[in-house]
């Protein structure tokens, strides 16, 4: 079954594409022009050839590429396979598509927020309150030595008191929200003079580097986990870090309508392909499982020393 599933071209592309995000059956439609039938039919062959996984998102299915099994007889073919197909990137016009989908998330994501901003924190305390978490937050942050005059982005603040809190550690605090209700909520927290608040992406800071970019409860909004890692890479000194606060995989899918959530939550293996692919290190990780159900992981990323990205 894996010498007919690694035979079709557009199962090949299905894998590139799939390298390090994963995609619904109807997003995979888009990406390729292809109706949904002959889709699932090409996923159901690289599913039962080991090729895809694939993981419930609420009331959706959606696919990733299968993790390269350890000294098992197929660990060759895996390696062998995928390290052909990612020497050849998607034709350009994949690419595009592929493109258009994320920002087609990325829309859906911005709308739900500048329509419930007055509500968001209320909502998002239901799964998972800061103060449950907090200290955990204060053990990452006191066990690195980062000076008290470094550079702190924080992404997607909101209204948790996490702003406030490394406001008051450092000098310098960059606030980034694409959302410009969201960011008001931030404002209003706090004294403007001592954070600077910026409406767009993290990736549009130009000429500014970060000894600490933090991102609490963010990533499960964000349109491409993958894209993120790479752009807090290119923001990161050589011995900044990177804290990421997110869920862990659940299956609450009312998450989503309450929520906004385009993820449930993630599994650690996610975050180190996303790490690893951005040219990081994921160091200590800590799991924190709360008393309605949902489970917070707190990750410690850095660049790697070998910057060659």
């Amino acid at each position: 079954m894996f010498f007919k599933a690694s035979a079709d071209a557009l199962r090949l592309d299905v894998l590139r594409v799939l390298r390090v995000e994963s995609y619904g059956v109807l997003e995979l439609c888009h990406v390729f022009g292809i109706p949904q039938p002959a889709m699932s039919h090409h996923l159901k062959i690289l599913s039962t050839a080991g090729l895809v996984a694939t993981r419930r998102e609420g009331n959706s299915i959606f696919y990733r590429r299968s993790l390269i099994p350890a000294q098992e007889p197929e660990t060759g073919l895996f390696n062998a396979l995928f390290n052909a197909i990612d020497n050849v990137p998607p034709a350009a016009d994949i690419q595009a598509r592929v493109l258009e989908v994320q920002q087609e998330r990325e829309v859906s994501s911005r709308a739900f927020f500048e329509k419930n901003a007055n509500r968001f924190q209320e909502n998002q305390d239901l799964i998972a309150e800061f103060s449950h978490y907090a200290g955990c937050v204060q053990d990452l942050l006191n066990n690195e030595d980062i000076p008290s005059s470094g550079h702190v982005i924080e992404v997607g603040p909101g209204e948790s008191p996490l702003l406030g809190t490394l406001a008051s550690r450092f000098e310098h605090v960059t606030a980034v929200d694409s959302s410009e209700e969201m960011l008001d909520k931030a404002r209003q927290q706090l004294d403007a003079n001592a954070v600077t608040f910026h409406l767009g992406e993290l990736s549009d800071l130009d000429n500014q580097s970060a000894d600490l970019i933090v991102l609490n409860m963010v990533l499960h909004h964000i349109a491409s986990p993958a894209g993120f890692f790479k752009s807090a890479y290119s923001k990161l000194k050589p011995d900044g870090r990177l804290f990421v606060m997110d869920l862990g995989p659940h299956s609450q899918d009312w998450a989503r309508e309450v929520c906004g959530d385009l993820w449930l939550g993630f599994e650690p293996g996610d975050m180190e392909t996303w790490a690893t692919e951005a040219n990081l290190n994921v160091g200590q990780s800590a799991y924190l499982g709360l008393k309605n159900g949902f489970q917070v992981q707190l990750g410690q990323i850095w660049p790697r020393r070998d910057r060659t990205c």
